[in-house]
């Protein structure tokens, strides 16, 4: 009985370690992995260039600011806000 319960509990750990090894992976800024850029840095790179310099009010009404850059599909131009900010 305790080889099963023990079995049980291991399979468990291994099921969540997966699951939360996933989620540490998506990164941070604007863009997140899987997620579109917001709306608000994408209007801050109309008509710019990659790497020019923008800046937006984010959702929670931070100002941000960075460079324009491509989406990793390629087909957005947003701020991809610095480290920083």
């Amino acid at each position: 009985m305790k080889k099963n319960l023990f079995g049980v509990l291991l399979i468990g750990l291994l099921f969540t370690g997966v699951s939360y090894a996933q989620d540490a992976d998506q990164g941070s800024g604007e863009e997140h992995s899987h997620h579109s850029p917001s709306q608000a840095a994408i209007d801050a790179c109309s008509g710019k260039s990659e790497g020019d310099a923008c800046d937006y009010t984010n959702s929670k009404g931070e100002d941000k600011s960075g460079a324009c850059a491509n989406s990793r599909d390629g087909q957005t131009m947003y701020c991809k806000r610095s480290k920083s900010s």
